[in-house]
């Protein structure tokens, strides 16, 4: 048995303030006094506190978890409390990884919301349960979005700002614009003829704007004008009205290449562009490692004209804004988990079984002898345990079935992607990100332009 802990550790997380609000979003501070409630009344010294903001709970490698896990296996701590389990953790196996390591240290971890002692077998099993649906709540919003994309290019409807020369109809999906639409004709007939400077003029003209060669590019390069529509992987033929058949389409393609993908680890390559020069920002490293983007014209290594005030910025701080934004937009957005409705009839027989084997063990004498009172005590346990693993998975689908599945708020989920989850949902999303060189605050160089 773990000895009743006298000083621990309070660990507090938050991924990213973003304005959110609700029962899913706990701040540093309202986390701190739940944790302070509970040490006061369980009679426990808080030794020292440690604070982790804009980590995610996808991954347990944090500066403050990792010194609090330091402190436990040192001696330095009797263990770590923190508010809720979803702040420790979104990962089943780092987490368990995590508490195991506690436990072995002779350490104690507690949730105050939970109530959780992980010290028993049933405490164990429901610690895993929670960390799995915590894990779920984060893997479900990238599976809702993937299984959304999917059905709204099966339907026709494209994803991001409509292009020039289109509008929607009421079901979404993409129509002919005139006169816009004889604008790209025209500008795809210029460049196809080598003419890329007239059609840059041209559509500064026909548009009032101040286009580049970069806007040409991105223009002639977008095959929703040959009415396709393409997202990642997937792809739709046919799905509106061309504007511009293959051969002038093909012809038209300026040097350069097709756009960049975003990385794994700047979601916002290709999306992110400089306000100078209208150039796209790529992701790099600075001193230390620290993630940034810069215009590629900076770059001793660019091929275009030299930018005269190249934009960076320090990339948290411009994703973070960009995710403020878009949560902003999807407030009060939710959706249905992505699964298969559960089977409460399979739960109830699986639970009935489980309390048969239970109750014939119990009763059942001859298994006492023979096994001894430690083997029996083991195997009865063991089956008290399967009784309780199949309750939940009975309470579970009961709840699911009457009262439908959960839905989840997307909002709530968004700081907690990978930055590539994230990079697939911000280039759904976002159509631009115009940065202005400067030291000002984000919100005043920064300009987001949403899709449509």
């Amino acid at each position: 048995m773990v000895k009743k802990p006298k000083r621990m550790d309070g660990y507090v997380r938050v991924s990213a303030v973003m304005g959110r609000s609700g029962d899913a979003y706990i701040s540093p501070d309202v986390q701190r006094e739940s944790i302070q409630r509970w040490a006061d009344y369980k009679g426990v010294e808080i030794a020292e506190w440690h604070v982790d903001e804009d980590e995610s709970g996808g991954t347990q490698d944090r500066p403050g978890l990792v010194r609090a896990m330091d402190r436990i296996e040192a001696g330095d701590t009797d263990g770590i409390v923190v508010a809720r389990l979803n702040r420790f953790a979104r990962n089943v196996a780092g987490a368990i990884g995590d508490i195991e390591r506690i436990q072995t240290a002779g350490g104690s971890f507690a949730s105050v919301e939970e109530d959780i002692d992980p010290t028993g077998a049933f405490g164990s099993f429901v610690l895993t349960i929670l960390l799995a649906v915590a894990t779920l709540e984060r893997d479900n919003i990238v599976k809702t979005w993937e299984v959304s994309k999917a059905r709204a290019i099966g339907r026709g409807v494209k994803i991001g700002k409509t292009p020039l020369g289109y509008s929607r109809a009421d079901d979404g999906t993409m129509i002919v614009d005139e006169p816009a639409a004889g604008i790209v004709r025209e500008a795809f007939r210029l460049a196809a003829s080598g003419a890329e400077a007239e059609a840059v003029k041209y559509i500064a003209g026909a548009t009032g704007r101040q286009p580049t060669t970069t806007t040409l590019r991105r223009i002639v390069s977008n095959r929703s004008y040959l009415g396709e529509l393409h997202h990642g992987d997937l792809l739709k033929l046919d799905a509106h009205e061309p504007l511009v058949d293959k051969r002038t389409f093909a012809a038209a393609q300026l040097d350069g290449g097709a756009p960049r993908r975003p990385s794994s680890d700047f979601p916002l390559t290709g999306i992110a562009s400089c306000a100078t020069c209208d150039g796209p920002m790529i992701g790099s490293r600075a001193g230390k490692g620290q993630r940034t983007y810069r215009c590629s014209a900076s770059l001793v290594t660019s091929t275009a004209k030299r930018c005269k005030a190249p934009a960076n910025i320090t990339a948290r701080i411009l994703e973070d804004h960009v995710v403020d934004h878009l949560a902003a937009a999807m407030e009060g957005m939710t959706a249905e988990p992505v699964g298969d409705a559960p089977d409460l009839d399979a739960a109830e027989k699986q639970l009935d079984l489980a309390q048969r084997e239970l109750d014939l063990f119990a009763g059942d004498l001859g298994a006492r002898e023979l096994l001894g009172e430690s083997g029996w005590t083991t195997a009865l346990e063991q089956r008290a345990t399967a009784r309780n693993d199949a309750k939940v998975a009975y309470d579970a689908a009961a709840r699911e079935t009457f009262s439908g599945s959960p839905r989840i708020d997307l909002t709530d989920e968004l700081a907690d992607l990978t930055p590539e989850q994230l990079g697939s949902i911000l280039q759904a999303g976002v159509d631009r990100v115009i940065v202005t060189k400067g030291r000002t605050a984000a919100a005043e160089r920064i300009e987001i332009v949403i899709g449509d």
